[in-house]
């Protein structure tokens, strides 16, 4: 319950600050924002009172205080008007449709709960626990998935800050992490660690979908596109559903029966054409950092969006010697803090957004006319606040810089046709955004929103040159806003159709349904799906066994596997999945070797542990699966925990 109650008092803040930089948000669209804000403000405030105090009641009770200090804005006049403008507004709306309750009214009601119902079963779905320990319901966050239950545990449990990566002892970070220290806030407020991701999960999906259909609103002012555009956005995929068809036409067992009866993915293969996986299946749910950042970029570019319209400075009000501002220039000191920090939020969507944000200053000559002025401060604001935190995050890491960046032309094509591969994957998205775009330039489309677009197709251009990431499937973490800045005009083209006659509104459904098909199968899959096994309960106990017996920052050595039972207790441990690792850019092959030579008991062995500073040593079912353990070698340290087969060794210290 406290947990919940500091994530409501957080919204609350965010909610409050959102009538200092965004007066024209309806009341619905205000608590997304506010709650995007509010939970930002309250990670980065008890980030920052963490590195002093620790993570305690202390430093929970004085960031949710930092969170609330935006509601001192309630004396201004204007500010307590516009609360009670909207307030009345939705209590007006509400009331209406129970009194009278139109078709439009039901709709609007089915829709949202449908939103609702999906968000809670995908989020309850991601993590929990039953008889047979922790799971997940979606296979695609399978080693994700422990990777940030290791960071926020080591914020909750293990006493990591200043922060090192918790997967690789004694080196810096090389990841954005401020979305697991929020999920540890709420562990420290006593929810559990399934609880503190189940929070975070449904406020910010809700949120970023409640921002989607905004935006898409105010881009487009049709309500159509706006209902849409939520839905394109979680059930991005391309023509992966066909598999289905072949599924039930060779296995005889109907459309049900193959979807219920294999484990297939519709958007991605770990071996095939099929690479851009769903955003809610394989961005949104194993990358919270994606989660919270997406919701900031959305913020930030309604924001851009507004100030396009803002008229230039006269000269006359400097000419008077009347004090000048920038035309907008609060709105955009806003927007630059908000991209400012998205470094540590998530470093791809940090590049996105002011990449976008410099080419929508270009497309729209923003330079003219004394517009520029305002997006200065823009720009000075983001450097202000990115340049300390880049510096922040970059210490002490190991990470190759060289590793993230190289010539890849057309992606993760492999040798697949790069014009069937993308048409494959995502399907007939891209012909009718081309159809949405040459629409525009005839008329009929606003030409704003035509502008607005165009800079967003630089997120698919450029991932189809370069590699932006180790691993080159990560480069989806650019290539989903372009789908996200392209889904409005696709929307709309929707909605126009729906607007017209029989025909028109018949080929609206279909198109819709080619659109979403494959992305709504594997969201349904992960949201009932089948489950699959983290962490056992032997596991469970003996994660709890190192807690109890162990320092909070003891170095751990375990099998390098992605979902070791050290990653529940918050401890570092020596070395991590390699799989973390090479996502990260680090070096880890000579570690690797460390570890199995301090597990054979090789030679220099203990040389190895004590210049590791490793405390304590694990044998378990994945040591000795992987690892190949020398029972005599490790016979020679005691063993102070035991659960099951799992047995954990202390290293005695000099």
């Amino acid at each position: 319950m406290a947990a919940l109650v500091l994530a409501v008092v957080a919204t609350l803040g965010g909610t409050f600050a959102s009538y200092g930089f965004d007066r024209e948000s309806p009341g619905y669209a205000r608590l997304a924002t506010g709650c995007v804000v509010g939970m930002t403000t309250l990670a980065f405030a008890g980030f920052v009172l963490a590195l002093g105090l620790g993570m305690g009641p202390a430093t929970v009770v004085l960031a949710v205080t930092a969170a609330m200090l935006p509601a001192v804005m309630v004396r201004n006049p204007d500010v307590r008007a516009a609360i009670r403008g909207d307030v009345a507004e939705i209590t007006a709306r509400v009331a209406a449709a129970a009194r009278r309750p139109t078709r439009g009214t039901l709709a609007t009601a089915v829709y949202g709960a449908a939103i609702a119902v999906g968000i809670w079963l995908v989020a309850d779905h991601t993590f929990f626990e039953t008889a047979d320990g922790l799971s997940i319901g979606n296979v695609n966050n399978l080693g994700d998935l422990p990777y940030h239950v290791q960071i926020t545990a080591s914020f909750a449990y293990g006493a990591n800050f200043p922060p090192q990566n918790p997967v690789f002892s004694g080196g810096g970070f090389s990841y954005h992490y401020i979305a697991d220290f929020l999920a540890a806030m709420y562990v420290a407020a006593g929810a559990s660690l399934v609880q503190g991701m189940l929070i975070l999960n449904v406020a910010l999906g809700a949120s970023l979908l409640v921002l989607v259909h905004r935006w898409t609103r105010t881009l487009t002012g049709n309500a159509i596109a706006a209902r849409l555009a939520p839905l394109l956005v979680v059930f991005s995929g391309g023509l992966g559903w066909l598999l289905l068809f072949d599924e039930a036409r060779t296995g005889g067992q109907g459309l049900i029966g193959a979807f219920t009866g294999s484990d297939a993915r519709y958007t991605i293969q770990p071996d095939g054409v099929l690479r851009f996986g769903n955003s809610v299946a394989t961005l949104l749910i194993p990358q919270r950092g994606l989660l919270l950042g997406m919701g900031l970029a959305i913020i930030v570019f309604m924001l851009l969006w507004q100030q396009l319209d803002e008229p230039a400075p006269t000269g006359g009000a400097r000419a008077a010697g009347r004090r000048w501002r920038p035309s907008g220039g609060s709105r955009m000191l806003i927007a630059g803090i908000l991209t400012g920090i998205l470094p540590i939020v998530h470093a791809h969507t940090f590049a996105v957004v002011l990449g976008t944000a410099f080419l929508l200053g270009l497309v729209f000559s923003q330079w003219r006319e004394g517009r520029w002025q305002a997006w200065a401060v823009y720009v000075v604001a983001t450097i202000v606040v990115a340049l300390p935190i880049l510096a922040w995050t970059a210490r002490g890491s190991q990470a190759s810089l060289s590793s993230f960046f190289g010539f890849e032309p057309f992606w993760d094509h492999g040798t697949t046709n790069p014009i069937w591969f993308w048409f494959v994957n995502t399907g007939i998205f891209i012909p009718v955004l081309v159809g949405a775009l040459v629409w525009g330039a005839a008329g009929r489309f606003p030409r704003k929103l035509l502008l607005y677009t165009l800079p967003f197709m630089a997120w698919f251009i450029v991932p189809n040159v370069f590699r932006l990431a180790p691993w080159l499937w990560d480069n989806i973490k650019v290539l989903t806003y372009w789908w996200l800045g392209s889904v409005p005009v696709v929307a709309l083209v929707l909605a126009r159709l729906w607007e017209r006659r029989s025909a028109a509104k018949a080929a609206a459904v279909g198109l819709a349904f080619v659109l979403m098909a494959a992305g709504a199968l594997d969201v349904a899959r992960a949201a009932v799906g089948p489950s699959y096994q983290e962490f056992d309960p032997d596991g469970m106990a003996f994660a709890e066994m190192i807690r109890q017996k162990t320092p909070p920052t003891a170095v751990i050595l375990t099998s390098p596997t992605y979902n070791t039972a050290v990653f529940l207790t918050g401890r570092p441990v020596f070395m991590g999945y390699a799989g973390f690792l090479f996502a990260n850019g680090l070096p880890y092959t000579e570690r690797d070797q460390e570890v199995r030579t301090i597990y054979a008991g090789g030679p220099g062995a203990e040389d190895l542990i004590a210049r590791n500073q490793i405390s304590y040593i694990v044998e378990g079912p994945q040591e000795r699966r992987d690892v190949a353990p020398n029972d005599a070698f490790l016979a020679r340290f005691p063993v102070v925990a035991v659960s099951g087969e799992y047995r954990l060794l202390e290293v005695p210290q000099p």
